[in-house]
């Protein structure tokens, strides 16, 4: 009975919209304009219950989602300016990321199954790879970090670069204690752990030759620690069955608790720091976008609404 409402529904519409003058943006930025209607179809479930809320609260949503909108106008001008764009080929390779084992249609499926409008969140994800290219670009120059901030940094944070004993271990995954016992006897025969595991392993570390990288007591289930940290650098555990399956581990290096050297934090710390100066460039940058950039609101529309 709905759909045969629908075109009665769309004339009637039709015919209110030809009555009425067309309706002033709600938002302009620049040259830039943004609908009631937009802003509604945007804000989505964001706005769904807000008659529930007092007034206030109205208002501090709509202020935060206007705000929103507003920084993302802000960048698209920025970009078109810049000369800046998402190709298809970049597009296509972030969402082959982010769809990982998925085939496109499965991956559309698990989408529509979280409530989530594909069209919508395409464009969601094209605005989030527009700003970070255009953020790289305005942030380039004044995200550099230095040696000398990399080792201020260092000596002003050395309790979070205190360590624990900690171990690094490649692993083998297999179903059943009969195929893990074919691999151990591989082993023995001077196979290469990294290239067994590739082969044979069922853990998602299998595509690095099963190194799960280092960690400290408490970090893996009780039964690997009791395996883990009795090994010997090189040498292969016996058979350890968990709820996964069945493991065999290699140790590979072994690190003693203390203070991490420089020389192995400065990774770490000038990735933070990038990151943050990164932030912090990235945040003046679009508050000096806006004090440039005429932005008017039509508060009026937003309360006739309520």
């Amino acid at each position: 009975m709905k759909y045969l409402l629908l075109p009665i529904l769309l004339l009637a519409l039709l015919s209110a919209c030809r009555d009425q003058e067309p309706q002033p943006p709600l938002v302009q930025v620049g040259e830039r304009t943004i609908s009631l209607a937009q802003f509604h179809a945007e804000a989505g479930e964001t706005l769904d219950g807000v008659s529930e809320q007092s007034a206030a609260e109205q208002q501090m949503l709509q202020r935060r989602l206007l705000a929103q909108l507003i920084d993302r106008e802000l960048i698209l001008i920025e970009a078109e300016k810049l000369g800046i764009e998402i190709s298809p080929g970049e597009l296509e390779m972030a969402l082959a990321e982010l769809r990982g084992a998925y085939r496109p249609d499965e991956f559309q499926e698990v989408l529509q199954a979280s409530g989530q409008n594909p069209e919508l969140w395409l464009q969601q994800l094209k605005l989030r790879l527009l700003t970070e290219k255009v953020a790289e670009q305005a942030t380039a120059a004044a995200a550099e970090v230095s040696e000398a901030e990399i080792k201020t940094y260092y000596d002003r944070n050395q309790e979070r670069f205190r360590r624990q004993d900690q171990v690094r271990a490649r692993q083998i995954l297999v179903s059943t204690r009969p195929a893990a016992e074919k691999v151990l006897e591989r082993l023995r025969q001077g196979e290469e752990f990294a290239a067994l595991a590739r082969e044979v392993s069922l853990s998602p570390d299998r595509e690095n030759g099963g190194d799960i990288g280092f960690f400290a007591r408490n970090q893996l289930p009780s039964e690997f620690d009791e395996v883990l940290f009795k090994l010997q650098v090189g040498q292969v555990s016996e058979l350890v069955t968990s709820p996964y399956g069945v493991h065999l581990f290699l140790v590979e290096e072994k690190r003693k608790a203390g203070l991490e050297p420089l020389t192995s934090a400065r990774e770490e710390i000038a990735a933070r720091l990038h990151r943050e100066r990164k932030e912090q460039a990235f945040s003046l940058w679009l508050g000096e976008l806006r004090q440039q950039t005429p932005v008017y609101i039509d508060w009026e529309q937003l309360r006739s609404k309520r």
